[in-house]
């Protein structure tokens, strides 16, 4: 082999060991930037707002999410709720007791109400994009997520309307925007 080639074959060589500890180097330190962003995370207080950045940022180092929705899913029972799509159902010690999704979606108890209209009775900034909206009912709405400084807000005596989301969440609709995440304060 000549001198040129064993050079090559030493700087490949070299290289090659220099990559191998910055993969799992870099991964962790990606790991605790997710870890401290999950901290942050945990300070939310809307369920819905919290369960997405959990997810947003667990999927940024390859962690999966899961594909079942909590207090959605009923125990299996002989002819009753067919199992998880895309599972190969549970074997073992405790099988019994793994949970099985409900066909179709959940269903609303009796007389629940889906979304209201009411008129807003004041309107105050709480932090840049957050904003806290009274109702003429009495109702005090907040809202989960931040909005964009070109977002319309509504006025005193405007009509808008709040809906159910999901995993007890609560979307406001102003003018015909996208929804904004709310969450009922009183």
């Amino acid at each position: 082999m000549s001198s040129v080639a064993q050079r090559v074959s030493i700087l490949t060589l070299g290289a090659a060991a220099l990559a191998i500890p910055a993969g799992p180097a870099a991964a962790q330190a990606d790991r605790t930037i997710v870890l401290n962003i999950m901290v942050e995370c945990a300070k939310i207080d809307d369920p819905t707002a919290r369960l997405a950045c959990y997810d947003n940022n667990i999927r940024q180092v390859g962690g999966t999410i899961r594909n079942t929705v909590p207090g959605q899913s009923v125990r299996g029972i002989s002819g009753g709720a067919a199992p998880i799509e895309g599972s190969q159902g549970a074997q073992g010690f405790g099988a019994e007791d793994v949970q099985f999704a409900r066909p179709g979606p959940a269903p609303r108890p009796a007389g629940q109400i889906d979304e209201i209209h009411p008129k807003v009775a004041s309107i105050s900034p709480r932090e840049p994009g957050i904003y806290r909206v009274g109702m003429d009912d009495g109702t005090m709405w907040e809202f989960a997520e931040g909005v964009s400084s070109q977002f319309r807000l509504p006025g005193r005596g405007d009509t808008i309307e709040i809906e159910r989301g999901a995993l007890g969440s609560y979307l406001m609709r102003i003018d015909g925007q996208s929804p904004v995440p709310v969450r009922r304060i009183r």
